[in-house]
């Protein structure tokens, strides 16, 4: 009789413990690192992100955020009450990025604004130039020179009385330039928001989900915010990590307008990728 009963539970515990061998751990690649920030009940603390706000989730709501009206990229944080328990945030941004925090609340506020654009610059020099064989002046050097150089490609797009051209791609070591113009033939000035690039395919079947995947740049060159004035053109270069796409597939560039909807894009495959042109460091 006990082995019996002994079967019929383990025969019970064999489905929890399936359920347990079937669940996954996170592996560190997948975890988003956060950032500790520090606010305070006296001071107000200001972050400026790299696109426009879009979601802010607060851990405590002793931890007070706002949206600033007329910067829609601008985040406003204050502490309601000295000393309460560490908290956290989440940001989503306009370029589909989530921003992870720690919060502290501290009497004494090292800074008072945190400019984010700054950092990612900071982290993409040190994470993503490691094995690109350029550093990051480097980089830029030779992102000035591509200006100068003859355009030899026509993907281009047109809306809105703006123009996106491709009009070229260059190498030099493991790092890929594309060489943007951008011009205006409208009297209303244009600033560009954030710029999207995803490899994307070429056709997909019906009920079939699009299957992207987003390529981030290394360094944009100029590295500041850019604005086309009216009736006039800009020249944008921006440096990727080697790579190529297969013949099914196409590298769609996107430009968003800020505060408007001048949306900009153009599509290249990878047969023009494959004409890149090498350029000397």
């Amino acid at each position: 009789m006990k082995k019996i009963t002994t079967g019929i539970v383990l025969c019970a515990l064999l489905p929890c413990l399936a359920m347990a061998q079937a669940i996954k751990n996170l592996d560190s690649s997948a975890q988003i690192v956060p950032y500790r920030i520090q606010i305070s009940n006296l001071k107000t603390t200001v972050i400026l992100f790299p696109a426009a706000i879009k979601s802010v989730d607060r851990g405590s709501r002793y931890v007070l955020a706002e949206k600033v009206k007329d910067a829609d990229n601008v985040l406003k944080l204050k502490a309601e009450l000295p000393g309460f328990p560490e908290s956290n945030l989440s940001v989503i941004t306009a370029d589909g990025k989530l921003y992870s925090f720690i919060v502290d609340v501290t009497a004494s506020l090292p800074y008072q604004a945190i400019d984010l654009r700054k950092q990612e610059q900071l982290e993409r020099t040190e994470i993503k130039f490691a094995d690109a064989g350029l550093n990051p002046n480097q980089v830029k050097e030779i992102s000035a020179h591509i200006t100068t150089l003859p355009a030899f490609l026509k993907d281009k797009d047109k809306d809105d009385m703006m123009r996106l051209k491709l009009e070229g791609i260059y190498m030099a070591k493991d790092v890929m330039f594309y060489r943007f113009r951008i011009d205006n033939l409208s009297q209303i000035d244009y600033t560009v928001d954030f710029t999207r690039f995803y490899v994307r395919d070429k056709k997909k079947a019906k009920r079939m989900a699009v299957q992207e995947q987003e390529i981030i740049p290394l360094q944009q060159y100029p590295d500041t915010n850019i604005t086309i004035n009216g009736k006039s053109h800009r020249t944008l270069v921006l440096a990727f990590r080697k790579f190529t796409i297969a013949d099914n597939k196409n590298l769609s560039i996107e430009l968003f307008e800020k505060n408007g909807d001048r949306h900009l894009s153009v599509n290249t495959d990878g047969n023009e990728i494959l004409k890149a042109r090498p350029v000397t460091p």
